[in-house]
């Protein structure tokens, strides 16, 4: 649990969670019984589906309202300008980006802007949406290796839609 703690510390460094011990409460549940948190959230499919990803599975459910999850590009880019205040330019139609195309755009102008913030893909949606949250560059290494370490899926910018 505590590697948990830390990566979901990490993932919301820059939020203020009111309900953090609920969170963790919720996320305790998972490991100890991931049966009953799986019949709790009307995910008992993933058992059979992907037994072992319940905890990528709940870390994404319990701080999905913090992450950027949207199944077309421009969505995607409303999600991340609203996240930023709007400090972003608007998406760029004219460019017609595909959704590899449209990362290494936004993650140039993302370092151009907020050279401190890194865009990664986060956990599986189990849907055809991509899950994507802005975090801090230096914590990049670390929240990977806590992912490899969870089994919880994590890329960087330059690996999202290229695997």
């Amino acid at each position: 649990m505590e590697k948990i703690k830390e990566l979901i510390n990490l993932l919301l460094a820059d939020f203020e969670i009111e309900n953090e011990n609920e969170i963790w409460d919720t996320l305790q549940l998972a490991v100890d019984n991931p049966e009953q948190y799986l019949a709790e959230n009307g995910a008992e499919w993933l058992l059979e589906a992907d037994p072992d990803g319940v905890i990528q599975f709940a870390v994404s459910n319990e701080i999905g309202e913090f992450m950027i999850v949207g199944d077309k590009i421009d969505e995607i880019h409303e999600l991340i300008v609203d996240e930023l205040d709007g400090a972003l330019p608007p998406y760029p139609y004219e460019k017609k980006l595909n959704a590899a195309d449209y990362i290494e755009w936004v993650s140039a102008e993302l370092k151009s802007e907020f050279p401190e913030l890194e865009l990664i893909e986060i956990g599986d949606s189990y849907a055809d949406t991509i899950q994507l949250m802005l975090v801090y560059g230096e914590d990049v290494p670390r929240i990977k290796e806590l992912c490899n370490d969870l089994n919880i899926r994590c890329n960087k910018a330059d690996e999202i839609l290229k695997l």
